[in-house]
């Protein structure tokens, strides 16, 4: 028997020595399975520099130096502990026929439940446009290695005009659409052992209105092609997913 003496000669917590032992061997257990589920990376640790790697030049496309501020990929009030990227690109790209394309990517090495890639609907929002229109889009003719890369399609207005924006989110193995969704698989990979990283591609196209959307739209999401066509395997892997890699 096992206990300890406390005030006045009394004893408590006496326990036989095999349940103490017991005990020990419980909470020990406990220890290494808490340990083994413990988030550690392992999918994810050679990751291109974007500012250099994105190409600058591809097909018809130049970049060229922004002429507006491009909407930010952040959300007001946001301070640094809650920034989820660890890269942020943001350009302008025209074409032989003088039409522009601004491009946002943003990547973050560790997706969390409460810090995780910002879906643009709710940026754009925060910086003063309102969303017209919002539906998913399937981009088939861009291939990646973890299925089929599943975006967005967002029509923007402000009061200075507005953005036709083609995008799409993808959190580990997952083009995410869903918060929901999101979370799971965020669960999942934590119970896996791994962080998922997580990106944000945006290309967007000045316009007024709806009817310039549906000209820009297509235009955006050719240029997403070209320019994920063009880009260094390393680089294709940070947008479109690390699967057989």
């Amino acid at each position: 028997m096992i206990g300890t003496q406390g005030l006045f000669g009394l004893r408590f917590g006496v326990l036989p020595i095999r349940h103490a032992m017991l005990a020990a061997a419980l909470l020990m257990a406990g220890a290494v399975f808490a340990w083994l589920l413990t988030p550690q990376l392992t999918a994810v640790q050679d990751v291109p520099d974007l500012e250099r790697e994105l190409p600058a030049r591809f097909g018809e496309w130049r970049e060229r130096p922004l002429p507006l501020l491009l909407v930010d990929v952040a959300v007001a009030g946001e301070t640094n502990l809650n920034q989820p990227y660890d890269q942020v690109v943001m350009r302008a790209y025209e074409n032989d026929r003088g039409q522009i394309v601004y491009l946002a990517v943003a990547w973050g090495k560790r997706q969390r439940q409460e810090v995780k890639v910002h879906r643009p609907d709710l940026c754009y929002v925060a910086q003063g446009y309102r969303v017209q229109a919002l539906s998913t889009r399937r981009f088939d003719d861009i291939d990646s290695t973890i299925g089929s890369v599943t975006g967005k399609r967002m029509l923007a207005l402000g009061r200075r005009g507005g953005e036709a924006v083609s995008y799409w989110m993808r959190i580990g193995a997952l083009f995410s659409e869903d918060a929901w969704d999101t979370r799971l698989h965020i669960l999942k990979e934590g119970l896996q052992g791994r962080i998922p990283d997580g990106v944000l591609v945006r290309a967007s196209v000045a316009v007024r209105d709806e009817k310039e959307a549906q000209a820009a739209w297509p235009l955006a999401e050719s240029f997403l092609r070209e320019l994920t066509a063009a880009s260094p395997e390393r680089v294709r892997h940070v947008l479109l997913g690390w699967g057989g890699a």
